[in-house]
């Protein structure tokens, strides 16, 4: 009798101890995941430094009814004729979070449900050492009010990059489900009012 008298004592403090064990797990583990959702400045850190590279070179056309001024500044060209441009960029897609809001909540579903602005061509550079006119280096790569008048031109065009954009908001998703994923939380992202399907990716979801 003495002897399951032990053995009951025995097992109701193994119980305590493994039911303290797994409330303390999870108490630390809300005390990580509040952690996670009350840390602004990361959160914003994790979007903003998720902007992706663009190193490539910009071929187009321009028209004397496009942008006859421009020719003017390209020169390498007859009067009146279209010409052909080439040069090489370097650029930087995300979101930009220094001037713009975002917010985010856990929803009814229980799931970080996030807002944020739209991708923007946050940085760009152009080669103009490396320009080309109708396949000829400009004679006028050096000019100030060349490069002026190009970023001006181009600037807009290379914001409408789709391609970067995408692939823009692809990088801001994977770079928020690494950081809320692993620790058991939904994610329902929207990037300027676009619901983001999310991908199957290692270490997050999968």
């Amino acid at each position: 009798m003495k002897i399951l008298k032990v053995s009951l004592f025995v097992l109701l403090g193994v119980a305590v101890i493994i039911a303290a064990y797994f409330i303390g797990y999870k108490a630390g583990a809300d005390v990580v995941r509040n952690g996670l959702l009350a840390n602004h400045p990361t959160i914003k850190n994790v979007v903003q430094s998720s902007d992706i590279e663009i190193d490539s070179t910009l071929t187009f056309t321009i028209t004397p009814q496009d942008a006859s001024a421009l020719i003017n500044l390209l020169g390498n060209s007859t009067a009146g004729e279209s010409i052909q441009v080439s040069v090489p960029y370097y650029g930087l897609y995300g979101v930009d979070l220094a001037i713009r809001h975002f917010r985010f909540f856990i929803n009814d579903e229980n799931e970080v449900e996030m807002w944020l602005p739209g991708v923007t061509l946050r940085y760009c550079e152009l080669k103009f050492d490396q320009l080309l006119i109708n396949g000829q280096p400009a004679a006028t790569a050096n000019s100030p009010n060349l490069h002026k008048a190009m970023y001006a031109y181009l600037i807009p065009l290379l914001g409408k990059n789709r391609a970067a954009l995408k692939t823009a908001k692809l990088a801001v998703t994977k770079a928020l489900m690494y950081y809320f994923m692993p620790y058991k939380f939904g994610l329902r992202l929207y990037i300027d009012k676009e619901f983001q399907d999310l991908p199957l990716v290692p270490g997050a979801n999968l």
